[in-house]
């Protein structure tokens, strides 16, 4: 005959009750390859939407001549279609990143993808901030020359 001691028992249920949930949130993106693929995505994703309104913004303003002939027809035909166009782009892209997302080269390939949007997040933090400065107060040498790093 076996006798099971009647004090508190701890396992895995009770340890995620205990613990906050941005701990059981960090647990699960590092558990597992697959959850990091994820969320790289979303932050492909993220970085995506953040370049389709600067884009449209741009486009709108007058800053923006795409070079891209297809890119281009679809910004004359509205900010719907360019709309439609990127988020089919991304959802196509994504696609084989996230059915695939349990390979290494996928996490790998996420990153770089991810790496690249960024650049191109800053790119266009660089790209309104010398709009702003033109609008402010016309081009100033000294104003352009300080943003890039450069004294005069």
């Amino acid at each position: 005959m076996t006798v099971c001691a009647s004090g508190t028992v701890s396992g895995p249920s009770t340890l995620a009750a205990e613990s906050p949930w941005s701990a059981r949130v960090l647990d699960w993106a590092v558990d597992a390859r697959s959850h990091r693929v994820i969320l790289l995505v979303l932050g492909i994703w993220l970085l995506n939407a953040f370049d389709l309104t600067f884009t449209i913004l741009a486009y709108q303003q007058g800053m923006l001549h795409e070079e891209n002939p297809l890119a281009r027809h679809v910004l004359s035909r509205g900010t719907p279609s360019i709309v439609l166009f990127k988020i089919g782009l991304v959802l196509i892209g994504s696609y084989p990143l996230l059915r695939f997302r349990t390979a290494r080269v996928t996490e790998l390939g996420t990153i770089v993808i991810l790496v690249a949007y960024a650049f191109l997040a800053m790119h266009w933090s660089e790209c309104l901030e010398l709009y702003a400065v033109t609008i402010s107060h016309g081009p100033n040498v000294t104003d352009l020359a300080s943003m890039n790093g450069f004294s005069p």
